[in-house]
């Protein structure tokens, strides 16, 4: 007997599960809010990464060296603190690292800044935007980790279990 395409769900409405506050946020909100999970290269390139980095410039470039620009430039600074923290984290989650790491991001310049030491001024700034590239160019752990699934989608399984000989302990009699 075959199913009738134009019959109603089966399901009851209790029995379908209700989405949770993330699985239905938009993909900006999850990408740029939640630091749960793991970011690729790709999308750590073309959505974190480039973007944060051009916004960051451009306000840079384009604010008026003021008091009221610098007000704006601070307003900038502290709109993108959370996002940037978010995608590092997911990116050092992809190399399987505690995302607590990102903190080094900040401590590096801030504490270069405060030290007053004998360094150009921005030296820091350049320290963590290099450990930001070289972030991105380092491929995540294949298959799953502690994080979560691969975003590349791949699964790595352990070449001993896929290519040993079956040793006379597997067999059977």
């Amino acid at each position: 007997m075959t199913r009738n395409p134009y019959a109603p769900p089966g399901a009851r409405v209790g029995d379908v599960p209700t989405p949770s506050v993330r699985a239905s946020a938009p993909f900006w909100a999850h990408f740029y809010l939640w630091p749960t999970g793991r970011t690729g290269r790709l999308f750590y390139w073309l959505f974190g990464f480039l973007p944060l980095t051009l916004l960051g410039v451009g306000a840079g470039l384009l604010v008026p060296r003021t008091q009221e620009g610098t007000r704006y430039l601070l307003t900038v600074s502290i709109l993108l603190f959370w996002p940037q923290g978010v995608i590092l984290a997911r990116r050092l989650h992809d190399l399987n690292l505690a995302g607590s790491w990102v903190a080094l991001f900040w401590i590096i310049p801030l504490a270069l800044a405060l030290l007053q030491t004998p360094l150009p001024p921005g030296t820091g700034t350049v320290v963590a935007w290099v450990a930001a590239v070289v972030l991105g160019l380092i491929p995540g752990t294949a298959g799953p980790n502690r994080y979560g699934n691969d975003p590349r989608g791949t699964t790595s399984v352990a070449r001993d279990q896929t290519s040993a000989p079956a040793g006379p302990e597997s067999q059977s009699d």
